[in-house]
């Protein structure tokens, strides 16, 4: 179920790069890829919340799960 989500979360981003839920996608990909155990793409995905939406409370959050995940 989680790698299906992610499919359609990567289908949004695919389609709709600029659409204003981007942020809060890549960081429901994370929360999918942790729960399939993989926390390297995880890390990788929060890391780039941070990176492509700085301003959001998407990057927020993923900052606060990144320093827990060291």
């Amino acid at each position: 179920m989680a790698s299906e989500a992610i499919e359609s979360y990567r289908r949004l981003l695919s389609v709709s790069p600029e659409h204003a839920r981007v942020p809060e996608a890549r960081l429901a990909i994370a929360n999918c890829q942790l729960e399939l155990k993989d926390a390297k793409s995880a890390k990788r995905t929060l890391e780039d919340v941070v990176k492509l939406h700085p301003q959001s409370e998407a990057a927020a959050t993923a900052k606060d799960r990144l320093s827990r995940m060291r």
